[in-house]
């Protein structure tokens, strides 16, 4: 609830600067606005101590971002009143600053819906807020593009767009300018950096062992860092009732390479299992994989 009463102008005429990134985050995620200022804050969220953890992820949208918002609906009665009769909460096209590579990992989050918060140039986030007082993103769905390589010029740059719709006008209608004491880059630099796992040789029924590579993404080059079978982490599964990693074989880690057993305790797994790789250090995740479906 707000009640309107003139509150002056100010002698500074500045305007917002421009939206340069989001915040995309699970639904109803939560923190107070003394979080929300800090890098700190940010960091339980987007790069916690466990992949489990994880509930929000930054994208860079230097390379544009083109509103799509309708205006409101003005209606004109048979006497010539005109009146607005209804609001449309914002939308927009936001072109990510992320290789294809990247973007191929967001294709299973089409149509879902997420909660987003607006970076500023200068780190500056604008968000909803809760009945409770607490910062959150305004709610949303996320829509993605599958289409064939742009070509050369401006068009490459429109090569990983997001479709962002927000689904409230009423959160619009009390947003929060948070001035925060980090920038945007100090933001980027706590999501952890992507790999690339890929199979080489198909999951074994006779001893639970695939062979898997890891490079880091875009590039090719290798990645030596998922040396413990922790590190392997079964997402979801078909139709075994539980698996996990049991074993590895670094021998060749240094080009990326790794068999990893996956048993279901003692038996091998019978249904396809989904697996992502994580590298955790000081308490952060650091490296994070695609997930990768291991058929069976």
């Amino acid at each position: 609830m707000k009640t309107f009463r003139f509150s002056g102008n100010g002698q500074s005429k500045v305007f917002l600067t421009d939206i340069k990134g989001v915040i995309v985050e699970k639904k109803n995620t939560a923190q107070t606005f003394v979080q929300a200022k800090t890098a700190a804050g940010w960091s339980t969220l987007m790069n916690p101590a466990t992949t489990a953890a994880i509930s929000a992820i930054y994208l860079d949208l230097d390379r544009g971002l083109e509103p799509k918002s309708q205006a409101p609906e003005m209606t004109t009665s048979n006497t010539g009143f005109i009146e607005k009769t209804k609001d449309f909460p914002p939308q927009f096209v936001g072109n990510a600053n992320i290789s294809y590579e990247d973007y191929q990992t967001w294709f299973a989050a089409d149509t879902q819906e997420f909660d987003f918060t607006l970076v500023l140039q200068n780190g500056d986030l604008i968000s909803a807020a809760t009945s409770a007082g607490l910062q959150k993103g305004f709610c949303g769905r996320l829509f993605l593009t599958f289409d064939i390589p742009k070509p050369g010029g401006a068009e490459k740059q429109k090569a990983s767009p997001f479709d962002i719709i927000f689904d409230d006008v009423e959160e619009w209608k009390n947003y929060q300018i948070i001035k925060t004491d980090f920038t945007r880059k100090e933001l980027e630099a706590l999501t952890p950096a992507g790999i690339n796992i890929e199979v080489i040789t198909a999951y074994s029924g006779s001893t639970g062992v695939v062979v898997l590579k890891a490079t880091k993404r875009a590039t090719g080059e290798p990645y030596a860092g998922f040396t413990t079978y922790s590190q392997w982490e079964v997402v979801s599964l078909s139709t075994d009732t539980g698996g996990a990693a049991t074993a590895i074989d670094v021998a060749s880690a240094a080009l990326g390479i790794y068999p990893v057993t996956f048993l279901n305790t003692t038996p091998k797994l019978t249904g396809d299992f989904e697996i992502q790789a994580v590298t955790i250090a000081a308490s952060h995740v650091t490296y994070l994989s695609n997930v990768l479906n291991i058929p069976v």
